[in-house]
């Protein structure tokens, strides 16, 4: 029985591998060699919006595409991705993955926060329309049970950073991730990528796993532009230069496709994390006197700030009341501010928001700055996408070497769809502060 002829597009494709199994490639001698069954995934964390400028256009002129990690919760802020260009992207025929709302360092957090963290995010990036199996655990942090997880919340791998031999690093590992991978929620990669790697090193990547019996390189990459403030940086042209010299060793068998092109599997259907701690009476701020720490950090609060200037912190036993209080001296400054405000998470230290509502906040404090300098009650608020935004501030503050309580304050109304609540201190300027005894009242639940 005659067979029937394959269509035009396959016998093309077959004549075109007939063609370049004769060619020389650069860089290498001879004609091509036998294939390394090596895969190269190139990973982009964080949704920073120099990923969209830079590396967007750098992939379409080389017709390959990667997967960009997006934290939904700072999707539309100032120097990160919009919606609009992740859309983009996709379009592209790059991958879309989940990071977590707020880019979480997950193994720190409770069950439920990361639930939240990985569960939410992936949800919203489905309500927005993408196609979202993989996740990338924000600074490679996960354990046993932020994989289960990961499972959990629908995802079909978790990406950590690390495990694989890299330049001064994890000596004896092995040279590239294995396909399938031992563990696809602990998937194991190269460091990242930073400003002080060179060429030669990211090309080393690719080059130890081809000589080492191939395997899967996920590579990470975070901002991609020139004369980076980030440490995680690589210039466009070093990405550029790089998948000049990735492209043609497809011929040798080194490919370059997204995690889900190498993992597959069925889109799993979006599942919430569990609904946020109920409100309570009384003063909403947990461990309020700063009397539980650790490593000198009280628990429930974390260092916040902004801007070019010098900080330190102490953990003080001139307290206003209990044992303990904060100290925070800025010995430079240029721009922005230095306070401790309260935990910032996903509600299981952050007092909920109820919309609608006002609320009384108060911070005892004292210390010395110039009379110009501002320092300020500052309050602060999680939005529906779950990304924490300025609010509101008091009036600015004297100097006084007596323990004082700001004047009283009262919000606005909490904006429509808000679900947390911080609060802090910030000190703009040159000077010393101690603070303690932290209040936030709902006037409704008193």
């Amino acid at each position: 029985m005659p067979q029937t002829p394959p269509p035009p597009t396959a016998r093309l494709a077959a004549l075109f591998v007939l063609l370049c199994a004769s060619l020389a490639v650069p860089g290498l001698t001879g004609t091509a060699r036998a294939a390394t069954n090596t895969v190269v995934t190139l990973g982009f964390d964080d949704g920073v919006k120099d990923q969209f400028t830079n590396a967007r256009p750098i992939l379409r002129a080389h017709a390959m595409h990667g997967v960009f990690y997006i934290n939904s919760g700072q999707t539309n802020l100032t120097n990160y991705m919009t919606q609009a260009d992740i859309a983009a992207l996709a379009s592209d025929g790059n991958e879309i993955g989940g990071h977590t709302v707020d880019h979480a360092d997950l193994a720190t957090l409770s069950s439920d926060d990361a639930k939240r963290e990985i569960c939410n995010d992936r949800v919203t990036l489905l309500g927005w329309g993408f196609a979202v199996k993989n996740l990338a655990y924000p600074y490679g942090s996960s354990n046993a049970a932020v994989e289960q997880i990961a499972h959990d919340c629908g995802y079909n791998t978790g990406r950590s950073v690390g495990g694989v031999v890299s330049p001064g690093s994890c000596a004896g590992c092995g040279y590239a991730e294995t396909i399938p991978p031992a563990d696809a929620y602990n998937m194991q990669t190269p460091d990242s990528i930073k400003a002080d790697t060179s060429l030669t090193t990211i090309k080393g990547l690719v080059t130890g796993a081809e000589q080492h019996g191939g395997g899967w390189v996920q590579l990470v990459f975070h901002h991609v532009c020139d004369a980076c403030t980030d440490t995680y940086s690589v210039s466009p042209s070093t990405l550029s230069d790089f998948l000049d010299w990735l492209a043609p060793r497809a011929l040798r068998g080194t490919t370059v496709r997204t995690v889900d092109q190498v993992i597959g599997g069925a889109q799993q259907p979006p599942v919430n994390g569990p609904p946020l701690n109920p409100p309570t009476h009384g003063n909403l701020v947990q461990n309020p006197s700063l009397e539980s720490a650790s490593n000198g950090l009280p628990a429930c609060f974390q260092y916040g700030g902004y801007g070019t200037n010098t900080a330190t912190w102490t953990r003080s036993t001139d307290a206003h009341t209990g044992s303990y209080a904060q100290k925070l001296d800025v010995t430079a400054w240029t721009s922005g501010d230095r306070k401790l405000v309260t935990k910032q998470d996903a509600n299981t230290c952050a007092p909920v928001a109820t919309p609608g509502h006002t609320y009384n906040a108060s911070i005892w404090y004292k210390g010395s700055w110039a009379a110009d300098v501002p320092v300020k009650l500052t309050l602060y608020y999680r939005t529906g996408a779950g990304t924490w935004v300025y609010w509101t501030s008091g009036p600015a503050l004297p100097a006084t070497g007596t323990w004082t309580k700001t004047p009283a304050f009262t919000s606005p109304a909490v904006p429509a769809g808000a679900t947390g609540l911080s609060l802090g201190l910030s000190l703009a300027g040159t000077g010393t502060v101690y603070t303690d005894d932290y209040d936030i009242t709902d006037p409704a639940n008193p």
